[in-house]
């Protein structure tokens, strides 16, 4: 199955692959954001605009639990299968750590401004966070403390990223960017446009 999250629609719809059509629309809570599978049929997604994140079953394709976040608008989300952690990632300079089997909140680490993906090196424990600002946030996930070891400088704007784990790579990208639009009513928080030619892939490595 494929699923697509309905940020405006606030739901999920499960498109079956060797059917090529929908087998289902499962509403949620609220504006979801970035998923996670575990392998064995369960699906976990942040509800950003009310910083929860929820536990759907693949099997039955129905909604199973909805957890406190444990932050503020989590964005992206990586998950620990071995370890059975969750991690969101927050507004206020702050991650979560859940337990994906029972939505304890396990932790509270800081992170960079403006996060939006993360992910988990199984192979390093730690967690990587790409923030907004121009940092890459690095926590040490086999202390119980989840210390942030490393706030390594970037660019702004680098807040996507991709972690290759055969070679230990992070991959960021970003631009350079003009003004900020001023606000409008259809549009109250206008993005800078890009700077032709000044679109930029960052490489970090150990």
């Amino acid at each position: 199955t494929v699923w697509a999250f309905n940020g405006r629609g606030h739901s999920v719809t499960v498109i079956s692959a060797a059917q090529r059509k929908v087998v289902a629309t499962i509403p949620l809570p609220g504006k979801p954001e970035f998923p996670q599978v575990d392998g064995h049929g369960t699906v976990f997604d942040n509800i950003e605009d009310k910083s929860e994140v929820v536990r759907l079953a693949a099997r039955t394709l129905k909604l199973t639990a909805t957890w406190p976040a444990g932050c503020d608008s989590p964005s992206g989300l990586a998950l620990d299968r071995a370890g059975h952690r969750l991690f969101p990632v927050c507004d206020g300079n702050k991650m979560s750590v859940l337990d994906s089997r029972t939505g304890k909140l396990l932790a509270n680490p800081a992170i960079g401004e403006g996060p939006d993906a993360v992910r988990w090196s199984a192979r390093r424990h730690l967690v990587l966070v790409s923030c907004g600002e121009g940092v890459l946030s690095v926590i040490d996930a086999a202390k119980p403390d989840y210390p942030t070891i490393e706030t390594l400088s970037t660019m702004r704007g680098a807040r996507t990223l991709g972690y290759d784990a055969a070679t230990d790579r992070i991959y960021l990208v970003t631009a350079e960017f003009g003004p900020r639009p001023a606000p409008t009513p259809l549009n109250p928080r206008g993005r800078p446009a890009m700077i032709p030619g000044s679109f930029t892939v960052l490489v970090a490595g150990r």
